[in-house]
């Protein structure tokens, strides 16, 4: 019986044997010649030989054995279809079957196709079989084999093979998918649409030199971002990969000294951004790559200008706590990424006389006192001349800022927008009523981003915003677009009380104005361009660093002034969102943490260790032929006849005393 099992075996080993010389001889062993073409017919020989063994032990097997022998003999024939299938990817099989040989650099369907087919049914065949004889070997001193037993095996061995075979499938169709999906701890910045908008409208090609180790990681980050921006604009966008320790002379020419930068090019003129080769360091880098390679972009798209920023009167920039709403480190960085230099614009700067000729824009941000007549009038002159400015004008500062909102034709009240159920939690208290979340916007170009994104959740937060109206008699040259508006159930607070009464009437309000003025005819025309803002807050480091619809609305509101608003559009950053807490919500979790939770651990274990605990009553053991009364009480022990003690009694008495 021993031998006649081992004699089924025989099979499988000669399989297992053929399928090791197919690989010894066409992968590994290949020189010289002679030997591989040697151990290539034996691999041939051992997988038909096996089919024929598994046909002669089919004749063998018993009635009740022929099942399995039958179903090793079907998992040998998908063994030599497998082969079959290998030899028609050879060169030999391709003339056989008329199929031209594979391009040195082009796709091979045909050979993807049938080596996928081939590699499924060697697994098909081999893996149910291993199991199968695992499952007959345990069998080996029984009686009689149970068939069912190595059928079982062998179907699950076929399971086992079906997924991996689909897990191949699927690796191999998401090879030939142009998309990636990254579920890494960090994700990379994808490229933007302005960013996209940018290279679109250049007029010669961009050149992008990837400057990193092949092995490096990064790389292979930072070239899927260049792959998914430069998709569709081949002719516009040029990447090529070096490495700067192969290649020293360009490594000098772009005067270079390390790894891990980019080069963008344009012509002549050219700009790195230096990411860096490890990954710890470069992953900050990376999350952001879209801001930071647009900040890169945008100095080879133009020539570098010059926002001149207001001085003297409070504004946010003259803050230097980050930790209160009053200063605007953001609002500084988005200038700078759309290549403006920033400078002060004060009394000795020429606020008093004339604003500089170098000044691209104006940006008077949050004075918390009023402006001198001769520094509005200088503004006014400028905004003549065909400026560029932007007024963000708090009403919660009680000054008189009037005079300066009238420079861009419009009428600005210090009476603020109050909301009369609170959008955004903020204290917990009345005050929250004057924190709007608005989500309501125009089509303007300054605006535009956000009313694309307004379907996906975009808003933006003022905290005590003053309402924007026209200018009673305004010139009909001014055109004026108010983009951003107050959610509905607002009122305009005249008393102050941040509760609607009298006449102060639930309304929309305007609280974002774009301004336009035609200062004469023809295309070279000057022409005013203004933003006015209801409240400086928005863009103060408070909200801009919790509300990315703030910062969008600056950039955009920036981008238009300059005549750039073919460039609007988010950036793309993975960077984490810093969570909001106020004071009272830190103190909450300070004093949970530190009081809180020990006290909850220490009562529990207090209570769990003093308290007291039920006595079990005893259970009544009940014994055979014994009966209990009609209270629960066992009854006593049988009396002796002759003594009237207990048998208990009677027979520690016979045994000798306790």
């Amino acid at each position: 019986m021993a031998m006649k099992s081992a004699s089924d075996r025989m099979g499988f080993f000669v399989a297992m044997f053929g399928w090791l010389g197919l690989l010894l001889g066409q992968r590994i062993v290949l020189s010289p010649e002679g030997a591989s073409k040697l151990f290539t017919i034996l691999g041939i020989a051992g997988i038909v030989g096996s089919c024929i063994q598994r046909g002669i032990a089919l004749g063998r097997a018993r009635e009740e054995n022929k099942a399995a022998a039958r179903a090793f003999l079907g998992l040998s024939v998908v063994g030599v279809f497998a082969l079959a299938g290998y030899y028609a990817t050879s060169i030999g099989g391709r003339e056989l079957f008329g199929i031209k040989p594979p391009a040195l650099t082009g796709e091979d369907a045909f050979g993807d196709v049938v080596t996928l087919a081939w590699l499924a049914l060697a697994t098909l065949s081999v893996v149910p079989a291993a199991l199968g004889e695992l499952s007959r070997a345990s069998m080996r001193h029984a009686e009689r084999q149970e068939s069912r037993r190595v059928l079982s095996a062998i179907a699950a061995g076929l399971a086992l093979s079906c997924v991996a075979v689909y897990g191949a499938l699927f690796t191999f169709a998401a090879d030939k998918t142009d998309k990636s999906v990254d579920y890494s701890y960090y994700r990379v910045g994808r490229p933007s649409a302005s960013t996209g908008k940018m290279i679109d409208g250049l007029s010669e090609p961009l050149e992008v030199f990837v400057f990193f180790a092949p092995t490096t990681e990064v790389r292979s980050q930072v070239m899927s971002y260049l792959d998914e921006l430069k998709r569709g604009r081949e002719a516009k966008l040029v990447v090529t990969t070096h490495d700067f320790q192969a290649e020293p002379k360009l490594a000098k020419e772009h005067k270079l000294t390390k790894d891990g930068v980019l080069v963008l090019q344009r012509g002549k003129v050219s700009q790195k951004l230096d990411i860096g080769i490890e990954e710890d360091k470069a992953r900050r880098t990376l999350k952001k790559i879209d801001g930071e390679f647009q900040k890169v972009l945008m100095k080879l798209v133009r020539d570098k200008r010059t926002a001149y920023v207001t001085v003297g009167h409070g504004e946010l920039v003259q803050e230097t706590d980050k930790r209160t709403e009053r200063s605007a480190e953001i609002v500084k960085q988005l200038i700078e990424m759309q290549n403006y230099g920033v400078k002060n614009l004060g009394l000795g700067d020429g606020l008093g006389s004339a604003i500089p000729d170098d000044a691209a824009v104006v940006l008077v941000l949050g004075p918390t006192t009023a402006f001198a007549e001769a520094e509005v009038e200088t503004l006014r002159r400028y905004a003549d001349g065909g400026g560029k400015l932007l007024l963000a004008l708090d009403p919660e500062s009680q000054a008189a800022h009037g005079p300066l909102a009238a420079i861009a034709g419009i009428d600005w009240q210090p009476a603020l927008v109050v909301s009369e159920k609170p959008t955004v939690r903020m204290t917990g208290g009345p005050g929250d009523k004057k924190v709007l979340a608005s989500n309501s916007f125009s089509s303007h170009a300054s605006v535009s981003t956000l009313s694309k994104e307004q379907s996906r959740g975009a808003y933006v937060v003022m905290s005590g915003a003053a309402a924007l109206e026209k200018l009673k008699d305004l010139d009909k040259s001014y055109a004026v677009d108010f983009g951003v508006k107050s959610p509905r159930g607002s009122f305009l607070d005249t008393n102050a009380d941040l509760s609607p009464g009298g006449d102060e009437k639930k309304a929309v309000f305007n609280l974002f104005a774009a301004v336009t003025r035609k200062l004469g005819d023809g295309k070279d025309a000057l022409e005013l361009r203004s933003v006015v803002v209801g409240d400086a807050d928005v863009f103060g480091d408070f909200f801009a660093a919790r509300v990315p619809g703030n910062q969008v609305l600056f950039a955009e509101a920036l981008r238009w002034l300059g005549g750039e608003e073919s460039f609007t559009g988010r950036t793309s950053s993975e960077e984490d969102v810093s969570l909001a807490h106020t004071k009272a919500t830190d103190q909450l979790y300070f004093y949970g943490t530190i009081l809180g939770a020990p006290s909850l651990v220490l009562a529990a274990g207090f209570y769990f260790t003093v308290r007291p605990r039920r006595r079990q009553k005893p259970k009544a053991e009940v014994k055979s032929g014994s009966t209990l009364e009609a209270k629960g009480e066992p009854k006593s022990a049988p009396k002796t006849e002759a003594t009237g003690e207990s048998k208990s009694e009677a027979t520690m008495n016979a045994d000798g005393e306790s």
